[in-house]
């Protein structure tokens, strides 16, 4: 006859508790929002965004809020990934230029390159990439701290 196991462990549940800490742990390594600063009008599923300052907030791997930091424009983004996360990848928008109008196009962070699914682009097009900035987040301080 075989030994009978208990449901719920210690070892098991000190197993599950180590792996959950340590995703959590690298879930926090890398920001979840980026700024960047466009210098020129730029299209979103053929809306017009004015040059300037934007954030950018992963809310999951392949949806994004786009919002400027006057707050008067917002776009929610959806991504198809087409590149797997790797090292080094320099955190960047990648613009299309197609007569005289630029596309917003791709994103590349540490979560992979994603290419946005509204836009589709041709070979004909020009790239030109901006810059990401991450952003950490802000750590809150008890009251009454200095």
């Amino acid at each position: 006859m075989y030994p009978r196991m208990r449901s719920g462990s210690p070892s098991m549940i000190c197993g599950f508790l180590i792996l959950l800490f340590c995703g959590l742990a690298s879930a926090q390594e890398h920001p979840r929002s980026g700024t960047a600063d466009i210098p020129f009008d730029f299209y979103v599923s053929g809306t017009k965004m004015p040059a300037g300052q934007y954030t950018l907030e992963i809310v999951a791997p392949t949806y994004v809020t786009l919002r400027s930091v006057d707050g008067k424009s917002q776009q929610q983004l959806y991504f198809l990934q087409t590149a797997v996360p790797g090292k080094n990848i320099p955190s960047k928008i990648i613009f299309n230029l197609r007569d005289g109008k630029y596309y917003f196009s791709e994103v590349w962070s540490w979560m992979g390159k994603a290419q946005l699914t509204s836009f589709t682009p041709r070979s004909t097009d020009q790239m030109k990439d901006v810059p990401l900035k991450p952003v950490e987040k802000e750590v809150a301080k008890p009251a009454g701290s200095l």
